[in-house]
């Protein structure tokens, strides 16, 4: 009989711890499935610096403005925005028909003068000609009368006249020549001051015609066929060999945190979203009177041919420091003035205190609250209050 209620109260036993055994399990269960299903990552340190979005613009390295020499109307324009040009070619032409006007009343008045005075100097030339006879004449008659008066058949009388008249036949051809080379004379005059009028005039023709000074890219065109072109605006702008950099204004804060060979995230939006790696090239040493910003200039990549102009999302990075604990961003959550996250220990939500220093792209400092190695929450976290259960999911059937 003491045996059997010995057996019994094993029995008995047995039925409680059994019992006691299936309420635990079905508690964890149940602590299980209203846990919170957090996704979590280890909080690490690493080299971090801030980040400051500027917007900049493509502009030349350096540029050429374009005047033409003679305002007018646009009457041809061989080149459009972005297109490369070469030293020498024909930009475009303005009307030059007020220019001209005159010029064909010029050209006439020139042929008229030329007519004129050519048969001036061919009038002279024919008195040359018979001037140069008369002198053969005299001479001729002075030999003739030398021979004679050799023979006594003529008289001393007789040769000094002769003489007389070989001396007067040389001073008619001296007049002669004299007046050819007068009306050569003339004739020069009179053309070249009509012909300096009509140079005047081709040398205005002339600056009708717009050549590109440089070689580069166009950029910054300001006219077109029919309108005007004037000698106080630029016609078009030129960026000299096609270098272009990329220029950004930024504060003073900014500007010293940044160094020359620093490198920038570009992203240009005309061109493509996906960001590209720019180096500093230059930072100026003093404000603009106006904005009281720096300017701060980036090489682009030589294979680019960019729009002149074109903006650009510009991420400049400051403040660089080696060593910092560094978390997401988005896993910080505030309270009025207060920071904090949560942590995970014995899957259980720890609520921890923080502050914060620089802030990145996508990533903040925390200088207070942790020390690298935690386990942090980071999707989820909104659901959370300290001391919560959690489920480390890690991807699956995380909390929205």
């Amino acid at each position: 009989m003491q045996k059997k209620n010995k057996f019994l109260a094993v029995i008995l036993l047995c039925a409680v711890l059994l019992g006691a055994c299936s309420t635990t399990k079905e508690t964890e269960q149940k602590k299980t499935e209203t846990a919170t299903a957090v996704e979590t990552q280890t909080v690490s340190s690493g080299e971090m610096s801030s980040s400051n979005k500027i917007a900049g613009q493509v502009t030349p390295v350096e540029s050429v403005q374009v005047f033409p020499m003679l305002a007018g109307k646009v009457t041809s324009l061989n080149v459009s925005d972005g297109d490369i040009v070469s030293q020498g070619q024909v930009l475009f032409t303005v009307d030059t028909s007020t220019v001209t006007s005159t010029l064909g009343a010029l050209q006439q008045s020139y042929n008229a003068t030329k007519a004129a005075t050519d048969q001036a100097i061919n009038t002279a030339s024919l008195g040359v000609q018979n001037a140069e006879l008369a002198v053969t004449q005299a001479q001729t008659a002075l030999d003739n009368i030398n021979a004679l008066f050799a023979v006594g058949a003529a008289s001393s009388q007789q040769v000094t006249q002769a003489e007389q008249g070989v001396q007067q036949a040389q001073s008619g051809l001296q007049q002669a020549q004299t007046a050819v080379e007068q009306a050569k004379a003339s004739q020069q005059a009179s053309l070249a001051q009509i012909q300096a009028s009509i140079d005047q005039i081709n040398a205005q023709v002339a600056l009708g015609t717009v050549t590109c000074p440089v070689n580069g890219k166009i950029s910054n065109l300001n006219i077109s066929v029919g309108g005007m072109a004037s000698q106080s605006s630029p016609s078009m702008t030129i960026a000299v060999n096609n270098e272009l950099m990329l220029s950004v204004f930024a504060s003073e804060n900014i500007r010293n945190g940044v160094q020359v060979g620093d490198v920038a995230d570009v992203t240009i939006s005309s061109v493509s979203s996906d960001p590209m790696a720019c180096t500093v090239r230059s930072i100026s040493e003093t404000a603009d009177a106006q904005t009281n910003l720096y300017e701060i200039t980036l090489y682009l990549p030589a294979d680019l041919n960019l729009p002149v102009g074109a903006f650009a999302d510009v991420v400049l990075y400051t403040d660089k420091k080696e060593s910092t604990i560094q978390i997401p961003t988005e896993c910080i959550l505030t309270d009025g003035e207060e920071k904090y996250v949560f942590t995970i220990a014995d899957n259980k939500a720890k609520k921890i205190l923080i502050s914060t220093g620089l802030v990145g792209d996508g990533v903040t400092e925390i200088t207070e609250g942790l020390a690298g190695g935690e386990t942090l929450v980071t999707k989820g976290q909104s659901y959370l209050s300290d001391g919560a259960d959690v489920r480390i999911v890690n991807g699956e059937d995380s909390a929205e």
